[in-house]
């Protein structure tokens, strides 16, 4: 298989544009959250696989959630669920969302096994 330089940037591209949106993702969520409540399920036992997990973020400072971090978080999830195409559920997705009343990221994971 050939791979022009065209195709080669561009999947390298593609790859640090991943791993930078999870990357600042993560770091903002270190850096400026904290965790107000864990859920985590295995709605099929912890030997299957399957996992359902819910996690609310909160500002540190106490200040209402800026639309530029709700955008990353999206952009983030947009990000890892068109890496894994078709499959995405095997490799684990995310769905953030903003709360009613606008002080906390809610960040819903699922991952899905195949057997």
């Amino acid at each position: 298989m050939k791979v022009t330089r065209k195709q080669l940037r561009s999947i390298i591209k593609e790859s640090l544009m991943l791993e930078n949106s999870s990357k600042l993702a993560k770091e903002l969520l270190d850096r400026d959250y904290e965790v107000v409540t864990k859920d985590t399920q295995y709605p099929y036992g912890r030997n299957r696989g399957d996992v359902r997990s819910k996690v609310v973020y909160a500002r540190k400072d106490g200040q209402p959630v800026p639309d530029s971090d709700i955008a990353l978080m999206k952009d983030r999830d947009a990000e890892v669920r068109k890496e894994g195409g078709s499959w995405a559920a095997l490799a684990g997705i995310y769905t953030s969302k903003l709360s009613s009343d606008g002080l906390n990221i809610i960040v819903d994971y699922y991952q899905h096994t195949a057997g």
